[in-house]
């Protein structure tokens, strides 16, 4: 008797935090604010775009902040592709912290009082909830795997917390230990949807060189 395997049809998703500003080089938040790529985060770029190649892309979504456009953009040109920009997948709004030095920020009594419970503790000066900033992030992740055929590979760009939220959801972790995760510029993190997208497999975090490897059969 003639046994056959079946292989379920695999969607991936690959997350990519966009590349440095020099606002990141002097240890500022920047939140909202719309500042392009340093020749860092250039550099990064053009890294995790070699990183991609020969990937059968087939959506590019990114938020609208020049930052990750301009990273979408220089992965986008090895594909031929369009970058479509989702306003979902922009920044958490640090209210009043944005534009000052993560030093400052983090002795201040509000900074510790927002780690210490974020979920209870609002972000000062109207900043964006966990909840609101994960649940829109996941809205558009959930909307492109609605928009693409089973089995494609999409690129998502987008920043340091949404990527952290997204990853806190797709792992089943609690929203609020979302700040235990590192994601590095220009980094790339790889989710494996099959048949259940509620519980795709982590394949990857942080990932700097060739991705294929990490999408090989296991």
């Amino acid at each position: 008797m003639i046994s056959h395997t079946i292989v379920a049809v695999q969607t991936t998703v690959l997350l990519i935090r966009h590349g440095v500003t020099d606002w990141h080089r002097e240890g500022r938040l920047l939140g909202h604010r719309d500042i392009g790529l340093n020749a860092d985060g250039i550099n990064q770029s053009h890294a995790a775009a070699k990183a991609l190649r020969d990937l059968p892309i087939a959506e590019i979504l990114t938020s609208p902040l020049v930052r990750a456009v301009q990273t979408a953009e220089i992965v986008a040109g090895q594909f031929d592709l369009e970058v479509a920009r989702d306003p979902r997948l922009t920044d958490l709004n640090p209210g009043m912290w944005e534009g000052k030095a993560w030093a400052d920020i983090a002795d201040s009594p509000e900074y510790k009082k927002f780690l210490a419970d974020p979920l209870a503790e609002s972000i000062p000066g109207g900043g964006d909830s966990l909840i609101s900033a994960q649940t829109r992030a996941v809205r558009s992740v959930e909307q492109s795997l609605g928009d693409n055929p089973t089995g494609s590979c999409i690129l998502v760009v987008s920043h340091a917390a949404p990527i952290r939220l997204l990853l806190a959801h797709y792992l089943g972790m609690h929203v609020a230990s979302y700040h235990r995760l590192t994601v590095q510029p220009g980094s790339i993190s790889v989710l494996r949807f099959s048949g259940d997208r509620d519980l795709p497999r982590v394949l990857g975090v942080n990932l700097h060189e060739e991705v294929r490897p990490v999408l090989a059969p296991r």
